[in-house]
């Protein structure tokens, strides 16, 4: 299937929450999803969501902390898909390729579509939307410190880094959101759309960097070349990406079994066949990690200001 369609596709069905109903109904898909939540979504918010939590705390999180984490991400992508497309007054589009620029039209008209959708179930649950952040994609906040990314409106190298890692922080934050909003079935459905629909907006990033000649996947790898300095906020995005161990329960106390994958499973089909080492490498790249919003707003936090 051509990419641009089912992004397209997968779009429809994320704006509209999927909630059974008769097609075209989208603002009452709005209204229902707007009201599953009004009993839940509390009127006081944890903090500034645009400061970043304090590192290691519980991420115990409302339905209402969801959606604005949810919200801040996709206004954050939107912002600098928008401003790398020349779409935000004093920004001149960067050189882009015509099949660049496509790809990236099509993912910033998604942030858009989940913005908006995000933004009417917070108001129809009686909350009210956070004011809007300033943004600085160089990383500078407003040349507060040194800018990080000093070329990111004028290198398309530099801006598909950072959309990367944009990309890459929110489909593992959004896989461990889904277990605040689980007792809520539209919200439920709404994230794991919007997770699906993100890891596809990563992967096509990722090709991007790839064709321009960048040692990275079209998925999350040990393999990848290194994106931030060891323990700053771009480098805890990918922090426990490279886990090779995945568990199981085998018995009744709930105690965990190691699922063994270098040893009695069918998967070793290379010619020549792969060593343990490679083994578990593959194995580390077929596994999404989740992520705690901490992550996600410790990044965000190095953009805004």
């Amino acid at each position: 299937m051509d990419f641009l369609n089912l992004l397209a596709r997968l779009a429809d069905l994320d704006s509209t929450a999927a909630a059974p109903q008769p097609a075209g109904a989208r603002r009452a898909a709005l209204g229902r999803l707007g009201q599953a939540g009004t009993a839940l979504l509390p009127g006081l918010l944890l903090g500034a969501l645009s400061q970043p939590a304090t590192a290691g705390t519980l991420d115990t999180r409302t339905r209402l902390d969801v959606l604005l984490l949810v919200r801040q991400l996709a206004a954050l992508g939107n912002e600098l898909h928008s401003r790398a497309l020349g779409l935000v007054p004093g920004y001149t589009a960067l050189p882009l390729t015509a099949a660049e620029k496509t790809g990236i039209q099509v993912i910033r008209e998604q942030e858009v579509q989940r913005v908006a959708l995000v933004s009417q179930l917070i108001t129809d649950g009686g909350a009210t939307l956070p004011a809007a952040p300033r943004y600085d994609f160089t990383g500078s906040q407003n040349g507060a410190r040194a800018a990080l990314y000093p070329d990111i409106q004028t290198n398309p190298d530099t801006y598909l880094l950072v959309a990367q890692v944009l990309k890459d922080a929110a489909v593992r934050v959004y896989k461990t959101q889904v277990e605040f909003v689980r007792a809520d079935i539209y919200l439920s459905e709404l994230l794991l759309r919007s997770h699906t629909v993100e890891a596809r907006h990563a992967s096509h990033l990722r090709t991007l960097r790839r064709q321009r000649g960048a040692t990275v996947k079209s998925w999350i790898s040990p393999d990848d070349a290194p994106v931030g300095t060891t323990g700053t906020a771009v480098a805890r995005v990918y922090a426990g990406e490279s886990n090779s161990v995945q568990a199981y329960s085998a018995a009744d106390n709930g105690a965990l079994t190691s699922v063994p994958f270098n040893s009695t499973l069918p998967i070793n089909v290379a010619t020549p066949p792969l060593s343990p080492e490679a083994i578990l490498r593959k194995v580390a790249e077929a596994f999404d990690e989740p992520a705690n919003a901490v992550v996600a707003t410790d990044v965000a936090a190095l953009f805004t200001y």
